[in-house]
């Protein structure tokens, strides 16, 4: 199968099994050439090109050869289950909301993506799952279709593209009860149970509609059996069951939370404290090797303002990665200071006229030398 209808093209192996080759002028070889250089010829891609199918091989065959071909048949059956799967679960969706797949992409390394053109809540989208599902599991046959142009005329079908020439149909189910049909030149498996199981992974809303992101088969297999072994992992880690994972995770995001604002709370006590004792006539900045809490940076700038009446700084970081800074004043213009600090230490940012944030790469040492200037 070349690439064709968002499905990469089949790779596989040919062998020369009868073929001629170049004979020295003289020699009494025959023509025959089975040698190992011919042996295992791979077949890298197929394209399409002006109605004739091209295949790209890693090497040159004798022309006119005779060759066995051999499929990569765990790569080719994987794309037929994730291809019927989807076609299973847009035809499901479609029947369903009456939504149209506007966007599909068949990837061999992460979910195959389906783009539908009205909205889905998770819920939805598992409901939609369950029902895909019972088709899998109902085991109905999928056939290949090719009806003429006055056939078609009376056909209802879904197509993302208008289709020249021949148009293939594939339907999900009998004549009498058809789950889904659907225009598409790719390969397929015969019967639904052959995809084995359809598994939503993500849902996500995009352009007005949902994006989904589905496994199915072995795949779905293969992406359970990883999310396990790490629910598990998980689980050992915090000495309990796979069950209440999600109850031991928030009982330690709320721990977190408590112990994070007891920190910023003897954070905040103490930098209170070495501003209080903060001398007049020193220069009004402090230095914090960690970023502060955005209510911890508040409120000390707050405490330092009140305090001091000309200019004051706080700033957070190092002499090899800069500083990010707060600064102003109750009672000048925070504006004419950042315009001196991107002047004389060329300083980013900007604020208000009470306070003023930003970056700035200049040393601690040439800190405190420039705001003993002002």
């Amino acid at each position: 199968f070349p690439e064709e209808g968002d499905q990469y093209a089949d790779t596989g192996e040919l062998t020369v099994v009868r073929g001629e080759k170049t004979v020295p002028e003289g020699s009494s070889e025959g023509g025959n050439d089975c040698s190992s250089e011919n042996q295992g010829i791979r077949v890298l891609d197929g394209k399409i090109r002006k109605g004739e199918i091209w295949y790209l091989v890693d090497r040159e065959i004798p022309v006119g050869a005779e060759v066995s071909c051999r499929l990569d048949w765990e790569q080719r059956f994987s794309r037929m289950q994730q291809h019927t799967g989807e076609h299973i679960l847009t035809g499901t969706i479609h029947n369903r909301y009456g939504y149209n797949n506007v966007g599909f992409h068949l990837s061999d390394e992460g979910p195959v993506t389906l783009d539908l053109d009205g909205p889905l809540t998770y819920d939805q989208a598992m409901e939609m799952e369950e029902a895909a599902n019972a088709v899998v599991f109902a085991n109905v046959p999928v056939t290949a279709l090719y009806p003429s142009r006055e056939e078609l005329k009376d056909i209802t079908y879904r197509s993302k593209i208008e289709i020249e020439g021949q148009v293939r149909l594939i339907r999900i189910g009998s004549a009498e009860e058809t789950v889904d049909l659907c225009a598409c030149c790719a390969p397929h498996v015969a019967r639904t149970g052959e995809v084995g199981l359809i598994k939503i992974v993500s849902v996500q809303n995009y352009k007005g509609g949902v994006r989904l992101g589905i496994l199915c088969g072995g795949r779905a297999l293969s992406h359970y059996r990883t999310e396990w072994h790490r629910s598990l992992e998980l689980a050992k880690s915090l000495s309990t069951g796979v069950e209440q994972v999600a109850d031991s995770v928030a009982a330690l995001r709320e721990e977190l939370t408590e112990s994070k604002q007891k920190l910023a709370a003897l954070q905040e006590k103490m930098i209170l404290q070495e501003i209080a004792e903060i001398p007049s006539e020193a220069p009004h900045i402090w230095f914090s090797e960690e970023n502060l809490a955005p209510a911890v940076l508040k409120n000390c700038f707050n405490a330092m303002t009140e305090k001091f009446p000309d200019y004051v700084g706080i700033f957070m970081g190092n002499d090899t990665d800069g500083y990010r800074y707060s600064a102003g004043s109750a009672t000048l213009d925070s504006r004419s200071l950042a315009a001196k600090m991107r002047e004389d230490l060329s300083a980013k940012g900007g604020g208000s006229k009470e306070m003023i944030q930003g970056k700035v790469s200049s040393s601690k040492e040439e800190l405190i030398r420039f705001w003993k200037t002002l």
